[in-house]
Parts: C-alpha cells; structure tokens; sequence
C-alpha cells in the first residue's frame, strides 16, 4: 500500500470527452465557459462556478451542455448533494467514501473553515467501529494512515492511503493493477523504475468529485516507483511519454537530488515537473500544454499544481516576452517550438543550480 504522505505530486489529465461539451453553433445558443469552471473546480471552488451557469431562459442551450449543468448543479447547489455520486461507485468502501464525499463538499462550501480535525475523526471513528485491528487507532495522521490502508486491504483493495493533495486530504482506492520496468535517462543516468499500472477504481479522490470525472490524478511518483492511472494514457502516444513518463520521472529523481524539498502543495517540486513537460513537447502538445497552464495558473491557490502552472508561465513569460504572465497563446504560437523547449530547459537547469546552493532546501519557487 502506498501513503498519499510519501506520493507527494499527483499528474492531473484531461479525459478525452471533447465530444460531450460540444457547443451549439446557434448565435442564440448559450455557450458554457467550461475553462474556468474547471478551472475553479480544481483549485477546490466548484461553487464559484455556479453563477456560470446560469441561462437567459429565452436563449436555447445543447442537450448535453443542458446535462452538465444539471448535473453540476444537484452536486453543489443544494443543501445536499442530489448527484449520483455515491450510487454510480458501489462497492465495499461505501461508507468510507461517504466520509470523504461530505467533507469534500463540506470543505468547497466552506473555504474559510478549516476541516481537517472533522475528516480524522470521522475517519477514525469509523475505523475503530467497523475495522477490529484498529482498536488502538490514536488520532493523528501516521495512525490513521497505517489504519486505513490495512482496512483498505483487508477488503481486497489497492490504495495510496491517508494525506493531502492540493490542500485537502483526498482518497484514491482501485481494485487492480499491474507492474513493468521503465528505463529513465535523467541528469545523464539511465535508471530502471517500476511502473504500476492501476485499474478498476472506486473512486479517484475529490478533483475528480469536484469536476464531475473531468479531471483526476492520472499518475504519481513515490521514491521507490511510479503509478499510472491506465485508462488515462496511450502508452504509445507523446501525452504518456512526456506528461508521464517525463513529469512523473522527474519527481522520481527529485527525490533524491532534494530529498527535502515541499513547498506549498508540493509546489517545487510540480514546477520542475511541469518545465521538464514544456522542455520535451513537440508543437501540437506544446501550446495545448502551455494553454492549460495559463488557465489553471494561480499563485494565491492552495493546490500545488496551481501554483507551479503560474510559475512556469510567469517565468517563461520573463524570459521570452519580457513580461509578468503572458496570457495570449497566439503570441505564444508565434514563438518557434524548439525555442520554448530551450527556455523550459534553461529554467529549470538554473533552477536546480539554485536549489543545490540551498542546504536542506525545502521551498523556492514561493517563499
């Protein structure tokens, strides 16, 4: 079993459902603005996309877009959440899972209340009433940790155990997975790594609550391998061999380079992630990669992604705009592939030769 505390950094994809918000090309038709309300999803603010979709009841809107914002709207409009959630992933943690599923929601309704003493006594309540080994559960997150990952088992589940990602304490269980060796070249070394391909999960933690399956934690690194989310990735495809493999690999050897290294979220470390994408990409990835960064970026979010994707940016922009953030991917566009590839590079060298003058260096990018 893995620990959310030892994964660290968690790879956030796009599913491939272009199809399911087609827009209608009507000039009366209402037109979604799934960016930012997937954006304010991630950065854990479902409900401050609410007002976006709202409709002028006189304007026409696609089926499937008018779906959406059902849907949406029954899991974080109401007094309770209306959606099918829980009943579309029976299984063995149904419970466990509602837990988690209320103080998701609880915890996007109340940004300014802090809900990690609710989570861990729940948590151990109920591992102490339904789990007999866990009789002895103290409450702090080592105990409930090493807890739930032995009821997780016991029920024939894999799971990465008790911790946060992006601020919130999240929980990701799968019935299968599978391992093969992948050789890695970083800093000049060959390394072979154990890749765990999982499968069948039950639930894929609160980014894939909060934007309704959209987007989810596709991948992570540990210090001893890397789990990939299957359904998520071509194996064959650039998509996995760079926001995988080159992302997920760089955490791996992170680790080791700065075996202290955090920062907010695990800011630092998801920002030299992110360069190592945008410095192996070739174009049709490339500006998709950069537009995704620009419309995710925040440097005031509590999610370490958010962060790190306004970092990137912004010091790019420095580098090949002379500007603070440059938002427009024309411009972008217009600025030769291999030339971003080249900056990314040139940044994140510069940012390791920082770090490695840092003694137990722990953040950098967000001081």
């Amino acid at each position: 079993m893995r620990t959310l505390k030892s994964v660290t950094l968690l790879l956030f994809t796009l599913i491939s459902l272009s199809e399911i918000h087609a827009q209608s090309t009507q000039n009366d038709s209402i037109k979604l603005d799934y960016t930012k309300i997937y954006s304010l999803a991630l950065d854990g603010n479902p409900v401050l996309a609410l007002p976006l979709l709202e409709i002028d009841p006189s304007k026409k809107i696609a089926t499937k877009d008018l779906q959406f914002k059902t849907n949406f709207e029954n899991r974080f409009k109401f007094k309770n959440d209306q959606s099918d959630f829980l009943e579309t992933r029976k299984s063995k943690i149904d419970q466990l899972l509602k837990i988690y599923r209320d103080y998701w929601r609880f915890s996007f309704l109340n940004k300014e209340k802090k809900n990690d003493t609710l989570i861990m006594k729940n948590v151990s309540d109920f591992l102490r009433k339904n789990f007999p080994s866990a009789e002895k559960l103290t409450l702090n997150e080592d105990s409930i940790n090493v807890y739930q990952k032995k009821y997780i088992a016991s029920l024939g589940y894999h799971t990465t155990g008790f911790g946060k990602t992006g601020g919130l304490y999240d929980l990701l269980v799968w019935k299968t997975e599978k391992d093969t060796i992948y050789k890695l070249n970083y800093d000049g070394k060959e390394t072979p790594v154990k890749v765990y391909f999982m499968d069948d999960f039950i639930t894929l933690g609160w980014s894939e609550y909060a934007t309704l399956g959209r987007y989810y934690p596709a991948g992570w690194a540990t210090k001893e391998a890397l789990f990939c989310v299957k359904k998520s990735y071509d194996l064959k495809s650039e998509t996995f061999r760079v926001s995988y493999i080159g992302h997920e690999g760089r955490h791996f050897a992170d680790y080791k380079l700065f075996p202290n290294l955090k920062g907010v979220g695990s800011a630092d470390l998801e920002y030299r992630g992110k360069l190592t994408e945008l410095s192996l990409y070739s174009p049709d990835g490339l500006y998709k990669r950069i537009q995704f960064f620009i419309n995710n970026g925040n440097y005031d979010s509590e999610n370490g992604h958010s962060i790190a994707a306004f970092c990137v940016i912004r010091d790019l922009s420095r580098v090949l705009f002379h500007n603070d953030y440059e938002k427009d991917l024309e411009k972008w566009k217009a600025i030769p592939s291999k030339k971003i590839n080249e900056a990314a590079a040139k940044i994140l060298e510069e940012n390791t030769k920082s770090l490695q003058k840092i003694p137990n260096v722990e953040k950098f990018i967000k001081q």
